[in-house]
Order: structure tokens, then sequence, then C-alpha cells
């Protein structure tokens, strides 16, 4: 049996090129996920899959590049577990499709197509479950050391059912998460502030919270920016503020900030920041004695990462704001990818952090939910259904 490659920005392109070539009865070997590491419009992701025509298939379609291979002898792959035929995946990447049509984009989409991707994955039989365990969690951003650990103890994994590598995948990564209680329901005064880079949400973050705990939980609420820098951001926040019916104030160094915490003196206090480059360490240090200052009340720092942020970029971002000590996370804009991986590295890598919200969307209190290990479970890792 002789196998080809073929290549397709996603799964229904490469198994396209596959039908056309080989027919609807083709027999796939494996699916993978294929990127160049690149970033933004540099980065090049596609789908690669590994097939063979069928036995009706390859009848008159002789290999002009080998032998004649006896009949008493015929090439064997190292598995006896069948292939999956052609037809049947294009009856579930069709059934995914009708799905989708008329949902709103709420991540639904993003999710039944990488459930369809990890149970790919995992029907490539001719690879060790340890080895297909660590392609599943490549697939979806988990990388590294992380990715190896995880896999851990997965060729102890039956074979005989389709999702158990997904299954035993998903009860490592859930013994490894942590979630922090909401911070907008703990009692006493509290502040909190959103850290990260520029372009993660951090704004539309603090308006959600805002809204959640003076509409919502009844709690007296103001909002202290940092973010004098960037053009539109208080005006941005002006805006969410008066929708919602709370005070803001403008702090430019530690005076101003701790002026406005004594002035409002509010049962949350919300802080938004500006995004900080490496190279800021002015900025860095001026976000840390403002926080400082705040000795009156709880703090809670919550490092804001976009649900498609690549792993190493986490680990960055760690070193980059290690001061102030952030003591939670919040993944932003799991509606805009399919490899929300990344995202848990600062999770549950060297130094974890406690998940406190997920949101997947724009829309102010609505896209944002309190964290919980099934929910990232399903962000992360959705069962095939």
């Amino acid at each position: 049996m002789q196998f080809e490659t073929f290549r397709g920005r996603n799964v229904e392109e490469a198994l396209a090129a596959v039908k056309a070539a080989l027919g609807a009865d083709a027999l796939i070997d494996s699916t993978r996920h294929v990127s160049n590491g690149g970033h933004g419009w540099l980065g090049k992701a596609f789908v690669e899959v590994t097939a063979a025509p069928s036995e009706r298939g390859m009848q008159g379609r002789p290999n002009p590049f080998s032998r004649q291979v006896p009949s008493e002898s015929p090439l064997r792959r190292p598995s006896d577990e069948p292939l999956q035929s052609l037809r049947e995946l294009s009856l579930i990447a069709s059934a995914a499709e009708g799905a989708i049509k008329g949902r709103r984009p709420d991540g639904g989409i993003n999710r039944e197509l990488r459930a369809i991707r990890s149970l790919l994955e995992e029907m490539s039989h001719g690879r060790r479950p340890k080895e297909r365990a660590g392609a599943i969690l490549q697939g979806v951003g988990i990388e590294g050391s992380l990715s190896f650990t995880l896999a851990n103890g997965a060729s102890r994994v039956s074979r005989s059912e389709p999702h158990a590598l997904q299954v035993f995948l998903r009860r490592r990564l859930a013994e490894r998460l942590e979630i922090m209680p909401s911070p907008i329901e703990r009692p006493g005064p509290r502040l909190i502030a959103c850290i990260g880079p520029t372009g993660v949400g951090k704004t539309t973050t603090l308006a959600k919270l805002a809204a959640r705990a003076h509409l919502e939980l009844g709690r007296t609420v103001s909002v202290i920016t940092l973010d004098t820098f960037r053009v539109g951001a208080v005006e941005q926040m002006r805006r969410f503020v008066e929708l919602i019916g709370v005070p803001l104030d403008v702090a430019r160094d530690r005076a101003s900030f701790g002026q406005a915490i004594a002035q409002r003196r509010a049962d949350i206090t919300l802080v938004d920041t500006a995004g900080v480059c490496t190279a800021d360490n002015a900025g860095m240090q001026r976000l840390a004695e403002c926080l400082g200052s705040a000795t009156d009340r709880a703090v809670d720092v919550l490092l804001v990462v976009q649900a498609s942020v690549r792993a190493r970029d986490v680990e960055r971002l760690r070193t980059v704001y290690r001061d102030p000590r952030p003591s939670g996370l919040v993944i932003t804009k799991l509606d805009e990818t399919d490899q929300a991986g990344g995202a848990t590295h600062a999770a549950i890598d060297s130094e974890p952090l406690p998940v406190a919200y997920l949101c997947d969307g724009p829309r102010v209190p609505e896209d944002i939910h309190d964290a919980t290990v099934d929910m990232l479970l399903d962000a992360v890792l959705p069962l095939a259904t």
C-alpha cells in the first residue's frame, strides 16, 4: 500500500485534495497540524494528511516508482488496527458544518473543529499512544516540556476506545489546573488591577467586572486608569463607566493614585493599566509603586492573556510582569481561536497561576465567566461527539 501526503489550509481542504487524488474511499493514516512558528502575518500553518488508495481504488492504478509486491507477501502497517476511510471522515466534517450553520459565533465552531482535529490525530494508529498524545497537545498549543509531562502515562491508555487519549489528557490537565474564586465577590474592600500587554482586552475586561460588581452584585465600584499613554484609552474607559454608572479617576503617579482611592472609598476599586514593553522598566516600577500604595485593602493583580498566545510568549510575559506579582489569570478572546492551549502554560507551568475569569466575546458584561475546570477543559481539549 503506497501512502502519499496531502496538505491544505484546514482539514476540509486537505481531505478534498485526498478525495480528488485517491477517491472517496481513500484510507487515512494520519493527520497533523504543521506551523512555521512565525507570528502575525508571518505565521503559516496547514494541515497535513497521509493517505493511501483503498484496495478498490488501487485496481488499475500501478505505482511506477516501486516494484510489484507479491500477493503472498502483502505490505502491512505496524498496527493491525483498521484505517479510517475518507468517506467516514467526510461525514464527520459535513456533520460539523451542518451544526455550525446559523449559530452565533460564540466559540462553538472552533470547539467542534478542534474536537474533530483531535479525533483525527487520535486515529493515527501507527504511532505509539504517547506520540499521539503529544501530537494532540501540540495541536492545541501546549508545547515543550509541559506537553511531554502531560503525555506521560499515555502508553497505558486503551487503544480500543476512540476518545481514550482525549479523556486521559483532560484528566491530566485537570489535575494541574487551579481556579481562583471571583475577586469581585469576596467580602471587604478590594483593589483589582488588570495587567498585560496591549491589545489583550484589559479595558474591556475591567468594564465587564465593573458592570457585574455594580449592577449584579450591588457593590460600590470606582475605576482608576493608569493608561494615559495609549491614544484614546481614557476616553474608551470613560464611555464604559458612564454607561455603567460608576466614577472614573485618572492617575499619573503614586500620589494621584492614592488620592483617588482615599476619595472614593469604594467596595471594589478596579485599575486599568497600560501595556508595558520588555524594556519599559520605569513603567513597571510606576505600576508597582501605585499598587503597593493600596495598604487599606486586599489587592488582586490579574494577568490578562489572550487565548491564542504562544507558550514561549507566555514565558516572556511572566518575566515582564513578575513585579507586581500576579495573583490570578484572565484568559480572553476564547471566541477568536481554536488553539487555547498556549494560555494554559501561564496557569500550570513552573509558577502556576489560578484562573479567575474566562472571556469569550466583547459584550459587557455577558461575555465574562467565572472560571471552572470543566470550562477550561472544553476550551482547550474538547471531547469529539
